[in-house]
């Protein structure tokens, strides 16, 4: 039991000190697991891809050797458009997002040394389900507004990958191809609006345990 709590003090401690600015002990450990899984992430995007590619393309193929030159070309410069500014907003996104310190990475957010149930537990109390760890509260209270700062950075971000979805589309002849990528931007969309409640939550938790208007 006194094991657990200290490593728990631990934990609080390390976040405490990412809260004021300070690199911990366990950083570079965090950013090697958060390399990994991006890694491991880009790797299996594109097997999957790899694979719907190999089943669906030489189907939808084959037939295409008409006269439909002229809506291939309106197709493919609509698509070049959509690339363009899904590329054009991505970027000048992350370097606003940068510079601003709206970015922020996985291994320095003041939540990483928190093990999962302690993730969790701030979580549900930033969105006011459970009551303030009162003895950890300005480290909570730092997360939350670490997370509002976050949250307007990766919305660039987000809106560049919708326009990239729509450029598949729009550049694919295949109906399940369209019908997949307005399931991806359906699904962004959905995690905005999540991302937009947890913002307004975030907010009000920070108003009222800190003084601060938000």
């Amino acid at each position: 039991m006194t094991t657990t709590q200290n490593d728990a003090a631990a934990r609080w401690a390390a976040a405490a000190k990412l809260a004021d600015g300070v690199t911990d002990y366990g950083l570079h450990k965090r950013r090697a697991r958060a390399l990994l899984q991006v890694v491991a992430l880009i790797g299996g995007s594109w097997i999957v891809g790899f694979v719907i590619a190999l089943i669906f393309i030489p189907h939808g193929s084959g037939h295409d050797t008409s006269g439909s030159s002229d809506v291939q070309f309106q197709q493919l410069i609509a698509q070049f458009v959509f690339l363009a500014l899904g590329l054009l907003i991505g970027i000048l996104g992350f370097i606003w997002a940068k510079r601003t310190g709206h970015y922020i990475t996985r291994w320095r957010a003041v939540a990483s040394p928190l093990n999962r149930k302690e993730k969790k537990s701030v979580r549900r109390q930033i969105s006011g389900k459970e009551q303030p760890d009162e003895g950890h509260l300005g480290t909570v209270v730092a997360i939350a507004r670490q997370n509002r700062r976050a949250t307007l950075g990766i919305a660039p971000i987000y809106s560049a990958l919708v326009l990239f979805a729509v450029a598949t589309a729009v550049g694919s002849n295949d109906l399940l191809i369209k019908l997949l990528e307005l399931a991806v931007s359906l699904m962004f969309v959905v995690v905005a609006i999540q991302l937009v409640v947890l913002y307004r939550r975030a907010g009000r938790f920070i108003e009222l345990h800190s003084g601060e208007t938000e």
